[in-house]
C-alpha cells in the first residue's frame, strides 16, 4: 500500500510540474497537443495461454503532450481497457486446463510519460517530420475490476476470498512503455501507431496468485474459486493438486498488459492560453 500512495504522490507532483510548465510553454520551439484514441489490448498472467490480443475494440486513451526539447515532449495520459483470460485455452489435460478458472475486468489508468523522438523538431510544428518515430517510459497507476460470470451473473472477484492471501489493493503502480510513430496527415493533424507496454507491480488482475484457501466463506465463493468440477475430470494429478492450500496460481511473476493503439494528435494554437484582448471602446 505504501509503494501505491508514494506512487499516486510522485504521479500528483509530477503531473503538477508538467501542467505548469505545459501552460507556460510558450516560447523558441515548443508546442501543445492533445490526443485521443482506440487500440486493442491483451495481458500476460496466469490465465493468458496465447500470445494473441482481442480483436474487439478494447481501449481507449485522452492524452496531452508538450514539446520541452528538440527530442523530448511531456505526455500526460488517461485511459480505459478491457482484458480477460480463460484457461480454456490451455492446453488439454494440463494443470490450467483443468483448474479452470477465467476473469475479465475493465480497468483505468493514468500516466506521465516522457517522449523521446529519433528526430530533432524542426522548430515550428507545421514543418514536422512526416514521419516521426518515438519511444516513451514513464509512471502511473491503474485501478483493478477483475470479474467472472457465474450462471447468467457477473461477479467482483476482488469482493470475495478467493484465495488464502485476497485482501489486495486494487490500485498498482506502473511503468508504461512504448514505441510508436506519428504520420503527419495535415499541417495540424498527426496519426499514431502505436505498441504500448505496462508493468504492472500487481499480481492480481485476473485475481489468480496465491493459494486456495483452507475453506470458504460462502458457496458463491468456493464455485467461483475452485471450479474444477465444471470440466470434470481430465488431469487427476491436477485435480487432486487444486485443493485447500496448494496453490492456485504464481505469485512469482508479476501481470502485465500490452496495447496496439490507434490516435489522432491535433496540435493546439500556442495563444490559445492567453487572455483575449478587450475590443477597443469608439
Amino acid at each position: 500500500m505504501k509503494q501505491v500512495i508514494l506512487g499516486v504522490c510522485f504521479l500528483a507532483i509530477t503531473t503538477t510540474v508538467v501542467s505548469q510548465n505545459f501552460l507556460s510553454a510558450t516560447l523558441n520551439d515548443r508546442y501543445y497537443s492533445a490526443s485521443a484514441g482506440l487500440g486493442f489490448a491483451s495481458y500476460r498472467g496466469e490465465l493468458k495461454h496465447n500470445g494473441s490480443i482481442q480483436n474487439e475494440v478494447s481501449n481507449m486513451s485522452i492524452g496531452a503532450e508538450v514539446r520541452l526539447w528538440s527530442k523530448v515532449s511531456a505526455r500526460v495520459e488517461l485511459g480505459r481497457y478491457s482484458i480477460r483470460g480463460h484457461d480454456k485455452h490451455a492446453a488439454d489435460s494440463s494443470f490450467a486446463r483443468q483448474r479452470n478458472l477465467s476473469f475479465e475486468s475493465t480497468n483505468y489508468e493514468a500516466s506521465i510519460q516522457g517522449v523521446f523522438f529519433l528526430r530533432s523538431y524542426r522548430g515550428v510544428y507545421h514543418k514536422r517530420w512526416s514521419l516521426d518515430p518515438y519511444i516513451s517510459l514513464g509512471i502511473g497507476t491503474t485501478y483493478l475490476s477483475p470479474q467472472a460470470k457465474l450462471g447468467e451473473s457477473y461477479f467482483n472477484l476482488y469482493e470475495l476470498e478467493t484465495e488464502q492471501d485476497s485482501d489486495y489493493s486494487r490500485f498498482t503502480l506502473i511503468l508504461p512503455a512504448s514505441v510508436g510513430l506519428k504520420w503527419k496527415i495535415t499541417s495540424s493533424l498527426n496519426f499514431i501507431t502505436e505498441i504500448a507496454y505496462r508493468y504492472t507491480f500487481s499480481d492480481h488482475l485476473d485475481d489468480v496468485s496465491g493459494n486456495f484457501p483452507q475453506s470458504y466463506p460462502n458457496a458463491t465463493t468456493e464455485l467461483l474459486g475452485n471450479r474444477k468440477d465444471e470440466i470434470g475430470l481430465i488431469n487427476e494429478t491436477a485435480y487432486e493438486q487444486l485443493s485447500a492450500g496448494n496453490p492456485r496460481g504464481d505469485n512469482s511473476d508479476k501481470d502485465v498488459y500490452l496495447f496496439l493503439n490507434l490516435k489522432f494528435e491535433l496540435f493546439l494554437s500556442r495563444d490559445m492560453f492567453k487572455p483575449k484582448p478587450k475590443p477597443s471602446k469608439r
